[in-house]
C-alpha cells in the first residue's frame, strides 16, 4: 500500500472514531435532555397543584375544580392524600387512565391517541405521556401527585435522530477521506519530487542536486542527506574515472615502446623461427592491450569532459572518409559497402567525436560480418526533422536478451567469438556516450539476416 493511501486510511480512521464518539455523546445527551426538562416541568406543575390544594384546604376545603383545572390544562394529573384517597383528577385524567409507577424517575406511557387532539398544529401520530409520581408536602401532611404530559413519540424521534446522525457520520467520513487524500498528497508532494529527481540521477548526472525548500523540516533533512550522499558518490566516481584516465595515459607510452621493440626483434633475420612465432603472438597481444588502453582513455575523456567542439561539416563526406579507411579491410574479407543518402546533410557537432562514432560502428559491422557479406550506411530525415544514421551489416544476429546490454562497458555477445575478433566491449559504450553528448539516441535491431544500428540526432544540430 502506498504511503498516501496509508496516511489517508489512518487520518480518516482517527477522524471517524472522533466523530463517532462525539456524535454518541451528543446523541445520548440529546436523549436525556428532553426528559430532564420534562421532569423539571412536571415537578414544578406537581408543586403548583399540591400548593393550590393546600391553599384551598386552609380556606375551607375544595369548593370547585375550576382553578385546579386551569393549572392542569393539557396535563394529566391525579392527587392522592396520605391515606390514598383521590383528592383531584384533571380533565385528561378523568378521560384517560395511565398506570402509576413509584420511583424517583419519570417514565413514558405510549397510547393510541393522536397527538393533534392536544396540539392543533401537530399531525395524527400516536401520543405518549411522560409521567412522574411525586410525594409533595401539603399543609401538615403529604400527598402523592401523579402528573403526566402528552408528548411526541420520543422513541421515534430518537430513531430519526439516530438515522440523521448516522447519515451525517457517513457524509463526514466520505468528506474526511477525500480531504485526507488531498492533504496526504500535498504533504507527500515534496517526497514524490525527491523520488523523481533521485530516479533521474545516474552515474552520468551525479552533479544534479535536489533543491531544498528551506522549511528546515524532516523532508529538507532527507533532501540534504541525499545531496550529501550524491556528493560523496560524485567524488568517488570522478576519482575512479580520473584514475582510469591517468592509468590509461601512463600505460600508453610503455606499451608503444614494447610494440616498437617487438617489431624490431621481428625484423631481425637472426631470430629463430620458433622465437619469431612467439614474438608475433606477443605482438598481437600487445596490440589488443594497446587498443583496450586507447578505448579506456577515450571513454574516460568522454565521461570527464562533456564539452563539444562544435563545427559545421558534411556528414556525407565524413561517412565517405571513414568508409575509405576500411576499404582495404573490406576488400580483404570480401565485404561489399553501400551508402545511401537522399541529399547532403550538414551538422553543427563535434566532428572528431562523430568520426570516432562512425569508426566504431563500421569496425563492428566489418569485424562481425560473414565472409562475402555486406555493410550498408544510410542517411535520412526523421519525422520531427531529426538526422537518422543507420549502419547495417550481414552476419550472425544478436539475441534479443543481449540487445539491451551491448552498450554496457565490457559486455560482449558470445565471449569466445568476441575474443577471437579482438573486441574489448567498449566500442559501443563509446558510441552511446557520443550520441548522448549530442542529445541523440541509439538503438539496435537484429534478425537472422541483418543487424541495424540506428542513431537519431536531434534537429537542433542540423545545419
Amino acid at each position: 500500500m502506498k504511503a498516501r493511501n496509508r496516511i489517508t486510511l489512518w487520518v480518516s480512521l482517527a477522524g471517524l472514531i472522533s466523530t463517532v464518539v462525539l456524535s454518541l455523546i451528543v446523541f445520548l445527551w440529546g436523549l436525556e435532555t428532553p426528559y430532564e426538562f420534562l421532569d423539571q416541568e412536571l415537578e414544578i406543575r406537581a408543586r403548583t397543584l399540591a400548593g393550590e390544594i393546600a391553599r384551598e384546604q386552609v380556606a375551607g376545603g375544595v369548593r370547585d375544580g375550576d382553578t385546579l383545572d386551569l393549572f392542569s390544562h393539557l396535563y394529566w394529573a391525579k392527587i392522592y392524600d396520605a391515606r390514598g384517597q383521590l383528592l383531584f383528577a384533571s380533565r385528561l385524567a378523568r378521560e384517560i387512565d395511565l398506570p402509576g409507577k413509584t420511583g424517583p424517575e419519570g417514565y413514558l406511557v405510549a397510547t393510541d391517541i393522536p397527538l393533534n387532539r392536544f396540539y392543533a398544529d401537530e399531525d395524527d401520530q400516536p401520543t405518549g405521556f411522560w409521567n412522574r409520581v411525586l410525594v409533595m408536602p401539603m399543609g401538615g401532611s403529604t400527598c402523592q401527585v401523579h402528573v403526566a404530559r402528552p408528548v411526541e413519540n420520543l422513541v421515534g424521534e430518537s430513531v430519526e435522530s439516530a438515522i440523521m446522525i448516522a447519515s451525517a457520520i457517513l457524509a463526514s467520513a466520505l468528506l474526511l477521506i477525500v480531504v485526507s487524500y488531498l492533504v496526504a498528497g500535498r504533504i507527500l508532494q515534496p517526497v514524490r519530487e525527491i523520488n523523481r529527481l533521485t530516479a533521474e540521477i545516474s552515474a552520468k548526472t551525479l552533479a544534479t542536486r535536489i533543491p531544498l525548500a528551506g522549511n528546515h523540516d524532516e523532508i529538507d533533512e532527507l533532501a540534504a542527506s541525499l545531496n550529501n550522499m550524491f556528493n560523496r558518490l560524485h567524488s568517488s566516481f570522478r576519482r575512479q574515472k580520473e584514475f582510469i584516465a591517468n592509468a590509461s595515459h601512463e600505460l600508453k607510452t610503455p606499451i608503444t615502446l614494447l610494440r616498437l621493440s617487438m617489431e624490431e626483434r621481428l625484423q631481425d633475420e637472426q631470430v629463430p623461427a620458433a622465437v619469431q612465432e612467439k614474438l608475433l603472438a606477443q605482438e598481437r597481444a600487445l596490440a589488443r592491450i594497446s587498443q583496450l588502453v586507447k578505448s579506456l582513455l577515450d571513454l574516460s575523456r568522454l565521461e570527464l569532459d562533456d564539452t563539444l567542439a562544435r563545427e559545421r561539416f558534411s556528414l556525407n563526406e565524413l561517412v565517405a572518409s571513414v568508409a575509405g579507411e576500411f576499404e582495404g579491410l573490406m576488400h580483404e574479407q570480401g565485404v561489399r559497402f553501400t551508402c545511401r543518402a537522399a541529399r547532403e546533410r550538414f551538422l553543427v557537432a563535434d566532428r572528431e567525436k562523430m568520426r570516432r562514432l562512425l569508426i566504431n560502428l563500421l569496425d563492428n559491422a566489418v569485424r562481425y560480418n560473414r565472409p562475402g557479406g555486406a555493410v550498408s550506411c544510410s542517411l535520412a530525415t526523421g519525422g520531427a526533422g531529426e538526422t537518422v544514421l543507420t549502419v547495417a551489416n550481414t552476419g550472425q544476429s544478436i539475441d534479443p536478451a543481449e540487445q539491451a546490454r551491448i552498450f554496457d562497458q565490457f559486455y560482449r555477445c558470445e565471449q569466445s567469438r568476441s575474443s577471437a575478433h579482438g573486441g574489448a566491449g567498449l566500442g559501443l559504450t563509446i558510441v552511446k556516450r557520443i550520441v548522448e553528448l549530442h542529445g541523440g539516441t541509439i538503438s539496435v535491431e537484429s534478425d537472422a539476416d541483418l543487424t541495424r544500428f540506428r542513431v537519431v540526432l536531434p534537429p537542433e544540430i542540423a545545419a
